[in-house]
């Protein structure tokens, strides 16, 4: 009981630091005239359509995930699926990884219908949504050619993209899982298995639902690609030039990167550290990667958006019995 406590803390120590540290080290390096100028001069329509495609990747998301759980779940309606995603975006603030509102809303709506094929459509739209995240920092690239990249940024590009594709083999493909399959059931055992073949069978679901697959792929396309116009918006909020292509090849390895690495809360202080590396690559000064970052954690408040679904419903929730 003791270890587990220690390690709980540790845990939360460990967090804490990568949340506080970059942001502290990030405005630590810009004086607070400079913060002030910098925020002061922003442009406000430009902040304003940062927020509105903000809201609208939230919804979108909602819907992908829908369109790829309604074969399975014919009772479920495209607004309950948005509602759902928007309070698990809204729980996924106080929860200790990116990906934790696939975690909530899985369990949310496992209540209702075959939790196979609730997690498999949870773990899909995520995987999904990496394959159009790829796509975009690879046209980034090729279009900036070499001499704008950083040293050594094709290493972790491709690396991604070969981890992604490993995954996208071990959900689809039985060639992989079986003897995976058989080797991890020597070690765990088979009571231990049995969650994680029911999700293999809910994913192997989806291998026959070729048009599904793709209309999520193309719905993810435009969620992707209002991630990588927020940050390319934001940028010309604080510094009044776009740097879309810069934004295109390196915004998506950072999300990737954020999203995949169950450390803090949506993210939060990996994403700020990672792109302040972009923009002292660009030129930045200390006080416009500061005022970037003071935009874009205003712009994670949007999550707070996802509550509203929640104080409804409380309202709505029956006074218990006497």
């Amino acid at each position: 009981m003791q270890k587990t406590s220690a390690k709980k803390i540790a845990l939360f120590i460990l967090r804490s630091v990568l949340v506080i540290a970059p942001i502290a080290w990030i405005y630590a390096r810009a004086d607070a005239g400079s913060i002030t100028a910098t925020l002061a001069s922003a442009s406000v329509p430009a902040i304003l359509c940062a927020t509105a495609f903000t809201l609208a990747g939230m919804i979108l998301q909602g819907v992908k995930w829908w369109i790829l759980i309604r074969r399975f779940a014919p009772g479920l309606r495209m607004g309950t699926a948005v509602v759902v995603h928007l309070e698990s975006v809204f729980y996924s603030i106080v929860l200790p990884s990116a990906l934790a509102q696939d975690v909530v809303k899985s369990v949310m709506l496992s209540k209702e219908h075959d939790p196979a094929v609730v997690w498999a459509s949870s773990w899909l739209s995520r995987l999904i949504g990496f394959f159009a995240l790829l796509f975009y920092s690879f046209v980034g690239v090729l279009y900036l050619g070499d001499s704008a990249l950083p040293p050594g940024f094709r290493v972790p590009l491709f690396v991604a993209a070969g981890v992604i594709l490993l995954l996208c083999a071990l959900s689809f493909s039985k060639l992989f899982t079986r003897p995976l399959g058989v080797v991890a059931e020597k070690i765990v055992g088979p009571k231990a298995l049995t969650a994680a073949k029911k999700l293999r069978d809910g994913i192997y679901a989806f291998r026959r639902e070729r048009a599904t697959l793709a209309l999520t792929l193309l719905v993810s396309a435009a969620i992707q690609f209002s991630v990588v116009l927020v940050a390319s918006v934001t940028v010309y909020a604080v510094s009044g030039r776009y740097y879309f292509a810069e934004c295109l090849a390196f915004v998506p390895l950072v999300e990737i990167m954020a999203v995949s690495l169950p450390l803090t809360p949506g993210g939060v202080g990996i994403r700020e550290a990672l792109m302040a590396l972009m923009f002292t690559r660009l030129g930045f000064s200390e006080g416009q990667t500061a005022s970037y970052v003071t935009i874009s954690l205003m712009l994670s408040m949007t999550r707070l958006a996802g509550g509203i679904p929640v104080i409804v419903k409380s309202f709505k929730r029956p006074p218990p019995s006497p």
